[in-house]
């Protein structure tokens, strides 16, 4: 297998804040809901905020995109995906980062696009030089100031920079997250479980 070089981790850091209200809510709820009542009753809070909680790690904190000279790593909630940029045919940002691969299209969870009057705020200074948009029109998702459009003008620079070099390409690989799943179905049915038996 091809080793891959210069490795670039994109995570829009609003999920940061994201998981931190997640977090402070779930805390507050499952900590009130502790307070004098059956120990059936604290276990069954605290088995649906580690739901909540696990169900949150996965739609903010685990989906990244990795960036490397040789291609990109994917990782979405529940499945991880290793391109070569040899296989890339076009790089999109209409719901989320799009790349369009031989016969579909692979999106990347880490960067949605915004609405779709994002863009009317943009300053043309603010994407000079940057190759983005056509004819001065730019879409909603390759604002610079979205997260898809950060991490898809990161995509096109190591694309083109793929296209440019010589780089050897990695051979693509797709893993379920087969860990996160069965603890996502375990938390639930637990929960569910004692709250329909209570």
């Amino acid at each position: 297998m091809t080793s891959l070089n210069n490795r670039e981790l994109y995570r829009p850091r609003s999920v940061y804040a994201s998981i931190a209200v997640t977090t402070f809510i779930v805390c507050g709820v499952v900590g009130v809901s502790m307070g004098g009542r059956s120990l059936s009753s604290k276990i069954d809070a605290g088995l649906w905020g580690a739901t909540v909680m696990w169900s949150a790690y996965l739609l903010f904190i685990r989906p990244c995109i990795i960036f490397y000279d040789e291609g990109l790593t994917i990782v979405n909630p529940f499945t991880t995906h290793t391109i070569g940029w040899d296989m890339v045919e076009s790089i999109e940002a209409q719901y989320t980062m799009g790349l369009q691969l031989r016969g579909r299209i692979l999106r990347a969870w880490a960067a949605p696009a915004p609405g779709r009057y994002h863009s009317r705020g943009l300053h043309p200074s603010e994407v000079k030089g940057m190759k983005i948009g056509y004819d001065g029109l730019i879409r909603p998702g390759e604002s610079p100031r979205s997260d898809s459009g950060q991490a898809s003008y990161l995509a096109k620079l190591r694309l083109e920079a793929f296209r440019e070099g010589k780089f050897q390409a990695v051979r693509p690989s797709e893993k379920a997250n087969y860990f996160g799943i069965a603890l996502l179905i375990t938390f639930f049915v637990s929960a569910l479980a004692i709250s329909i038996s209570f």
